[in-house]
C-alpha cells in the first residue's frame, strides 16, 4: 500500500479513512491547552478535565481506558485502567499505539517508528453542558472505529466535535493495538497459572479486546459526560467496519453496542484462527504466521542459528518460557521480524476468528442465523469509487510526471474497471450482508455514497474522473470536516464548498438519527427524504449526492459477484484483456469462488492451459 508521496497533498481529503483526515482536537498551538470550568466530570474515584473545542463544545482527550498493555500485559486481554484521585487534565491525545510511520496517517515519514505499546487511551465530544445538564442529558453516544488495515491510525485523528454538536450526540473515538499487538497467538497453555488466566488470554484477538474495554468504559462512565449508556452506535469505516463486523459477530459484544454502521468495509477475516496468517504453528510458506514468527524470535535471540533448529528447540521450550522471550521483545524487534523498516500492511495480522471472541463460520451463515449474531440495527454502505483511492496510483493505468497522476492512459477501461471493482465491493461488503441480516430479521440500511464533484486542476487533471468517490471520501462529510486538512484545496475548493456542505449535514443527520432511534428516518430534524430498510423484495439503498446531482435519494441497485462476471462477459473485447479485466476485479489471493468463475469465464478461454486466476 505504499504510494508516492504526492498523495498525501494530493488526496489528503480522500485518505480521511487512514488518519489526518479532521480538523486537530486540541486548542490551537498558539492559544495553548485552557481547561474549562463546566468541562470537569468525574470519572471513577477522580474527575477529568476537558476544553472548549472548536464547535463550541466539550472535548476530553487522553482519558485511559485501559492498563497499558506493556511488559508481563502484552497479548493478554485489557487490564482495568489504574484509578487516580483529584483531576486529571484531558487536553492532549495519548500515545498512538505502535506502527510504522507513514505520511498518509499523519504519524511521521514512511518507515519510522511511531507510537508506543501504552497506548490505550480515548477522547469524547459532546455538546457544551454543565455537569448538572451532562448527568440529565442521555444522549445518543456514537463510537468511532478508526481504519488502516488495523496496522496504522489513531482514534485523535477524527474530530467528532462537529459530529456531536448538530447532532446532539457523544462522539467517543479509541485507539486500539494494532498490527502483531493486537493480533498475535501465543503458545498454548503460555499464561495458564496466571490468576487473570482465562480463554481469552489465547484468542489472539486482543485488538478486538481493546475495542470491547473500551466499550465497556462507556458503559460505566459516558453518562456522566452526556451519553446514554443504553444508547451506543459503533461505527467505522474500512478495516474499522472489518471490527464492527467482528462485533455483530462476538459473543461477548451483548449488552455493550446497540447499533452498527458499517462503511466501505474494507476485508473480511479470516474463517478460522488456524488460517494461514494466524495459527500457532510454525507451518512452511505462512512467514507470517504467529508460529513462524516465534522461530524468527528465537533465532534472533540467538536461542537457534536456524528456522530448522529453532523448530526442534520449541518442543522442548515450556509455553510460559517462550511467552517471556517474545514478552522481552522490544517493539521494533518484533516488527522486524516480519520485515524490517516496511509499511506492506498486508503482511501484518489482523481480524480471525477465534471462536471466543469472533465466532468461527461462514459470514452469511452467521448473519442467517439469529443466534450467532447481535439482532442489531445496521446500516451498510460503501462508495461508488471505491478502488479509485489505489487504482489513481497504478502505473498501468495511469500516467504521471515525477510520481503525480496527470492522464488517465484509456479513459473508458478506467471506469469499467472501477465500476466492476465498485460493484464488487458493494455485492461483498453490502448485499451479501444485508440479504443474510435482513432474512434473519434485524432491520438494515444501505447506502452509495456517490459524491464526485471534485473538478479539474491544473486545466489537465480531472479529478472528478481520477478519484470520484473514492474510498473514505465519505468520512469528512460525516465529521463535517472539509477545511482544515493540508492539501485539502486539492479535493474541497470553494466551487464545491456550498453544495459539499449540504450533503455533509445531511449524512450527519441521518447517521445521528440512527444512532438516536435505531432508524436513519427522515433524519435527525425529520425533514430528509424517507430511508427506507433493505429487503431482498426490494433491496433499496439511500444515494448520497448533491443538489444538483439529485440529492439524497432511494435507488434499487443490487449487486452480487455473479451480476459482475455477466458485466464483464458482455463488455469486454475478447483475448487477454477480457482476462486482464477479470484479474484486476477479482484480485483476493484466497477466493474459491473466483476461482471457479475463473474456469468459466469466457467459455473458459481464459483458464486454458492452467493459466491461474491470479499471476503466481
Amino acid at each position: 500500500m505504499r504510494h508516492p508521496w504526492l498523495l498525501s497533498l494530493l488526496f489528503a481529503g480522500v485518505l480521511a479513512s487512514l488518519g489526518s483526515c479532521t480538523r486537530p482536537t486540541t486548542p490551537p498551538p498558539d492559544a495553548g491547552p485552557t481547561v474549562a470550568a463546566d468541562a470537569m466530570r468525574p470519572v471513577g474515584r477522580g474527575e477529568v478535565a476537558g476544553f472548549v473545542d472548536g464547535a463550541g463544545g466539550h472535548s476530553w482527550l487522553g482519558i485511559p481506558y485501559a492498563a497499558p498493555p506493556v511488559g508481563a500485559l502484552r497479548w493478554r486481554p485489557p487490564a482495568p485502567p489504574a484509578e487516580w484521585d483529584g483531576t486529571r487534565t484531558a487536553l492532549r491525545p495519548g500515545a498512538a499505539c505502535v506502527q510504522y510511520g507513514w505520511a498518509l496517517t499523519g504519524l511521521g515519514k514512511d518507515g519510522s517508528h511511531e507510537g508506543q505499546e501504552d497506548c490505550l487511551y480515548l477522547n469524547v465530544h459532546a455538546p457544551r453542558m454543565s455537569a448538572n445538564e451532562a448527568a440529565r442529558a442521555r444522549l445518543p453516544v456514537m463510537v468511532w472505529v478508526h481504519g488502516g488495515a488495523n496496522t496504522v491510525g489513531q482514534g485523535a485523528s477524527y474530530d467528532g466535535s462537529e459530529l456531536a454538536r448538530r447532532g446532539r450526540v457523544i462522539v467517543v473515538t479509541m485507539n486500539y493495538r494494532l498490527g502483531p499487538f493486537g493480533w498475535f497467538i501465543l503458545p498454548r497453555g503460555a499464561d495458564a497459572a496466571s490468576p487473570d488466566a482465562d480463554r481469552l488470554s489465547g484468542s489472539g484477538n486482543f485488538g478486538i479486546l481493546d475495542e470491547l474495554a473500551a466499550l465497556d468504559w462507556v458503559q460505566r462512565h459516558v453518562a456522566a459526560f452526556g451519553g446514554d449508556p443504553g444508547n451506543v452506535t459503533v461505527f467505522g469505516e474500512s478495516a474499522g467496519a472489518t471490527d464492527a463486523l467482528a462485533l455483530l459477530v462476538s459473543p461477548l459484544a451483548a449488552g455493550r453496542v446497540d447499533r452498527l454502521i458499517i462503511q466501505s468495509l474494507g476485508f473480511g477475516f479470516a474463517s478460522t484462527g488456524r488460517a494461514t496468517r494466524y495459527t500457532d504453528e510454525p507451518e512452511p510458506g505462512s512467514p507470517y504466521s504467529s508460529g513462524e514468527i516465534l522461530l524468527k524470535a528465537l533465532v534472533h535471540a540467538g536461542r537457534a542459528r536456524d528456522r530448522a533448529e529453532a523448530k526442534a528447540l520449541v518442543t522442548t521450550l515450556h509455553a510460559d518460557e517462550i511467552a517471556a522471550l517474545l514478552r522481552g521483545l522490544d517493539p521494533w524487534e518484533l516488527y522486524a521480524l516480519y520485515h524490517p523498516s516496511n509499511i506492506e500492511t498486508d503482511l501484518f495480522p489482523t481480524v480471525f476468528q477465534d471462536g471466543a471472541v469472533v465466532r468461527e463460520g461462514t459470514l452469511e451463515d452467521l448473519l442467517a442465523d439469529p443466534a450467532r449474531h447481535l439482532a442489531l440495527p445496521v446500516i451498510l454502505g460503501t462508495n461508488r469509487d471505491e478502488p479509485k483511492l489505489f487504482m489513481a496510483f497504478d502505473p498501468r493505468l495511469v500516467g504521471s510526471v515525477a510520481g503525480t497522476p496527470l492522464w488517465i492512459r484509456d479513459a473508458a477501461a478506467y471506469e469499467r474497471e472501477a465500476e466492476y471493482r465498485s460493484m464488487l465491493w458493494r455485492a461483498n461488503a453490502v448485499d451479501r450482508p444485508a440479504r443474510s441480516l435482513a432474512g434473519a430479521g434485524s432491520p438494515t440500511w444501505a447506502y452509495r455514497f456517490d459524491w464526485r464533484d471534485e473538478g479539474r486542476r491544473f486545466g489537465i487533471l480531472d479529478l472528478g474522473r481520477l478519484v470520484g468517490a473514492a474510498h473514505g471520501l465519505e468520512i469528512p462529510f460525516v465529521f463535517a470536516s472539509f477545511d482544515t486538512t493540508p492539501g485539502h484545496g486539492m479535493l474541497f475548493t470553494d466551487a464545491n464548498r456550498a453544495s459539499r456542505e449540504v450533503l455533509g449535514g445531511q449524512m450527519m443527520s441521518y447517521w445521528a438519527e440512527f444512532a438516536a432511534h435505531g432508524n436513519p428516518g427522515r433524519g435527525r430534524d425529520g425533514q430528509l427524504p424517507e430511508w427506507n430498510d433493505w429487503r431482498a423484495d426490494a433491496p433499496l439503498s439511500m444515494l448520497f449526492d448533491t443538489p444538483a446531482n439529485g440529492g439524497p435519494r432511494l435507488a434499487s441497485e443490487p449487486a452480487s459477484r455473479e451480476a459482475v462476471v455477466r458485466l464483464m462477459e458482455s463488455r469486454e473485447p475478447g483475448g487477454a484483456a477480457a482476462c486482464a479485466m477479470f484479474r484486476a476485479t477479482f484480485r483476493t489471493r484466497v477466493d474459491a469462488w473466483a476461482d471457479a468463475a475463473w474456469l468459466r469465464y469466457r467459455d473458459g478461454a481464459c483458464a486454458r492451459n492452467g493459466a491461474p486466476r491470479l499471476p503466481p
